[in-house]
């Protein structure tokens, strides 16, 4: 918008243009030397009017003073109306502290009056003249005086009114004086006009190459380069008309009536005809195949003809007849422009012959992609094809065939659990599927085009650096071997980032040109972890069996020997009964958790009963050790059904009791409760066993579930290790969960969860709390 109005704007003469840009250039720099100067000018009189305003108080003052003392307010009053006369000064006050204060207001001299803004920017400037009287040490009042801002802007404004018409007449002056030597020296330019009508005329004066001595040398020089453009032109003009006789195409000129009236050496030489007996000719007389006879002819373009000449040869031509239009839109002429394309029609026709051939071969090779697509009937239905649509549509039938093999085998990479990297001839990643990224942490970005080394590189980065390492080298080595390919354990690497994991290396070589080997990645971080805990299930277990073993063993060969008496041969057979009982419930316990785990609950007798009732009848068979009160139970009236195996759920309430008053050797009572609770929405009870035993600290509790692991490591309170392993198994397996919290040194609270059966008919399956 505004480019468009400053196009507008702008003259269109050079005169115009310079005219107006010395006019904005002058008026900017005479408003803003105008500005500084009101600006400088305005600052200068304010602080001189103020130091004078604070001179003429101090001048004053004194007088007041003693005037003041003796209480002469005449002379006081004189003294100040004196102050303000002829000055400044709007108003002279004396304020005095006890009788009041005395005013003398200047007499208005304003002769122009200032604009608004001026009154306001000196009222801001100037600030009131305030001088103390005093007089021994006696404060008698204050002498105040203010200025008249418009008296000050009144004589401003006219030094401003003056500076402004000095400013303008100067602009004035300047332009008119800039305007006489541009009209003379750039006036001249018009004739650049002449020089254009000269070169369409194609004759150029030489007198016109002068008579710019009085413009700018760059214009002169302008004038001059036109001057010898012209004579280029002329040049340029002959020089075509040589180039037309020396091309090889025919060029024929034609009046409106279709007379022939110029010809190239070219045409003539088509035609067979020397040049004086083609001119005035009519063209559809010399050339009746070519151009018809007719009183007005229509341009055409490539068209193709025959011509027989007068030699008696066949040629065929390629013809454009274009319009010559005059200034006033009328036809002029015409150009008739012929090209022998005798040569090119005859390779037209060994082309064909050759399409022929090719026709041919494509019906064999429609016959090839026929037996691959296994669609002859379907195509041979296809009655409007021709061969080379059908072989386009085999073609695009046997593309998309492959695009669905790769989206088929793209699919099956991104969903293989197992990562690999294929590298091309040159042993360089081209190609990292997504599970090779989520195990390794590394990127397609980092591994695609790098070496073999630096993807074993970028891999190493990643591995426990105090862990085995396997380059590429090895698995190589391996490869060779006639057994190695099958010894899994020389190609794991453990990796630290992203995450710890134990991941299997494999590496198979191909014989393909485009894929040199592929690099294979699989997780076996779970059967690491399951092998290891099956190494140190089977050392613990062989550890606590032969502990008891070990005393068995010991006092077999003691019982041996004939010096034993009889009381110490009780003894032993008693102890070696005691050890007997201990690995028999080792063992009972290690089958029961085998059992529990392989069944995984298949083989529990789920039944509806009262857990309150199934509790009661447990506290009535219990026997606690001796000396220690049966636990108490606190439970409701009416029956909590829950759905669960009886004989299962006796165990693992049996084995939490046992714990109970085992784990609290100096006594106290042991409780049991049931409690109730919700779990995600769904009713839940809850059987909680109380003891107030030794307890266990934090570390204790996160093991307690742990196989073979005692809270107590004295080895005074027997166990097996295992209760609380059979406990866990059985509630998840039920469909509840296990909760524990102790507190090192007051007891622990064990409670065993189950969904709640409101009724047995209604029941249709609980949540699972595990």
């Amino acid at each position: 918008m505004l480019r468009r109005l400053l196009q507008r704007l702008t003259p269109g003469s050079l005169v115009g243009r310079v005219f107006t840009l010395y006019t904005v250039t002058l008026l900017g720099f005479v408003l803003a030397g105008l500005g500084l100067f009101f600006r400088y000018q305005i600052s200068e009189v304010l602080e001189d009017e103020q130091l004078r305003g604070e001179a003429l108080g101090s001048i004053i003052a004194p007088v007041i003073a003693d005037s003041a003392v003796i209480g002469d307010y005449d002379t006081i009053r004189q003294v100040l109306r004196r102050t303000v006369t002829h000055s400044v000064l709007a108003i002279a006050s004396y304020i005095d502290r006890s009788t009041g204060r005395i005013d003398e207001p200047s007499p208005s001299l304003l002769t122009i009056e200032p604009p608004a803004w001026l009154i306001e920017l000196v009222g801001k400037r100037l600030y009131d003249v305030n001088l103390p009287i005093n007089v021994g040490g006696t404060d008698y009042g204050v002498l105040r005086l203010s200025f008249d801002a418009r008296d000050i802007a009144g004589r401003m404004w006219s030094q401003i009114r003056l500076a402004l018409l000095l400013g303008g007449l100067a602009v004035v002056g300047g332009l008119l004086l800039i305007r006489f030597p541009l009209v003379r020296w750039l006036g001249k330019l018009n004739r650049v006009q002449d020089y254009e009508r000269a070169m369409n005329s194609g004759a150029l004066p030489v007198e016109m190459l002068h008579g710019g001595e009085q413009a700018p040398s760059e214009f002169r020089q302008t004038f001059e380069v036109l001057g010898r453009a012209a004579a280029s032109l002329q040049s340029q003009r002959h020089q075509a008309e040589v180039t037309l006789g020396s091309i090889a195409d025919a060029v024929f000129t034609l009046d409106a009536e279709g007379t022939i009236t110029l010809a190239n050496p070219a045409a003539c030489q088509l035609l067979g005809s020397p040049l004086d007996r083609v001119l005035g000719q009519s063209a559809s007389a010399l050339m009746p195949q070519v151009v018809p006879r007719s009183l007005r002819l229509e341009p055409w373009r490539g068209r193709r003809s025959s011509l027989r000449n007068r030699h008696d040869q066949e040629l065929v031509i390629d013809t454009t007849l274009s319009t010559i239009v005059a200034p006033d839109g009328s036809t002029q002429g015409y150009v008739l422009a012929c090209r022998d394309m005798s040569e090119q029609h005859a390779l037209d026709l060994r082309l064909r012959s050759e399409l022929k051939s090719r026709a041919s071969a494509l019906v064999s090779l429609r016959q090839v992609l026929e037996e691959l697509t296994q669609e002859e009937q379907a195509l041979a239905r296809s009655a409007s094809s021709d061969d080379l649509e059908a072989i386009s549509a085999m073609i695009s039938t046997l593309v998309q065939r492959l695009q669905v093999r790769g989206e088929q085998l793209r699919a099956i990479f991104e969903l293989s659990p197992d990562g690999f990297v294929s590298f091309d001839a040159e042993r360089r990643a081209s190609y990292v599927s997504p599970a090779f990224c989520r195990l390794t942490g590394l990127t397609v970005e980092q591994l695609v085009g790098q070496p073999e080394t630096v993807v074993e590189f970028l891999l190493q980065r990643q591995a426990n650096p105090k862990a085995r390492w396997h380059t590429f080298e090895s698995l190589r080595r391996q490869l060779r071997q006639p057994d190695g390919a099958d010894d899994d354990s020389r190609s794991v690497i453990e990796l630290l980032r992203p995450a710890k994991r134990v991941l299997q290396l494999g590496l198979r070589e191909s014989r393909s040109g485009l894929i040199s080997q592929v690099l294979l990645l699989r997780d076996v971080t779970h059967e690491t972890e399951v092998d290891q805990m099956k190494s140190e299930f089977l050392s613990t277990a062989a550890h606590e069996l032969r502990t008891p073993m070990t005393s068995i063993y010991g006092f077999a060969e003691l019982l041996q020997f004939p010096q034993i008496k009889p009381e110490q041969r009780d003894d032993l057979v008693k102890t070696i009964h005691r050890q007997s009982e201990l690995m028999i419930a080792i063992i009972n316990e290690l089958l029961d958790l085998a059992r529990i785990e392989a069944r995984r609950g298949k083989d529990f007798e789920i039944e509806s009963l009262d857990l309150a009732q199934l509790t009661r009848q447990l506290m009535h068979d219990f026997n606690p050790p001796q000396q220690r009160p049966a636990p108490q139970f606190d439970a409701g009236p009416e029956p909590v059904l829950v759905q669960v195996d009886r004989k299962k759920m006796a165990q693992a309430i049996g084995n939490v009791l046992s714990n109970a008053y085992k784990y609290s050797p100096q006594g106290g009572e042991v409780s049991v409760r049931l409690v109730s609770a919700e779990h995600e929405g769904a009713p839940v009870v809850g059987l909680e066993v109380r003891d107030h035993g030794i307890g266990m600290t934090p570390e204790q509790l996160k093991r307690v579930c742990e196989r073979f692991y005692r809270a107590d490591s004295s080895g005074t309170i027997p166990g097996t290790g295992l209760g609380m392993s059979v406990v866990k198994e059985i509630m998840e397996l039920q469909g509840g969960r296990l909760q524990i919290d102790s507190e090192y040194g007051v007891g622990s609270v064990i409670t065993l969860w189950l969904p709640r059966v409101v009724a047995a008919t209604e029941h249709s399956g609980w949540a699972n709390l595990s």
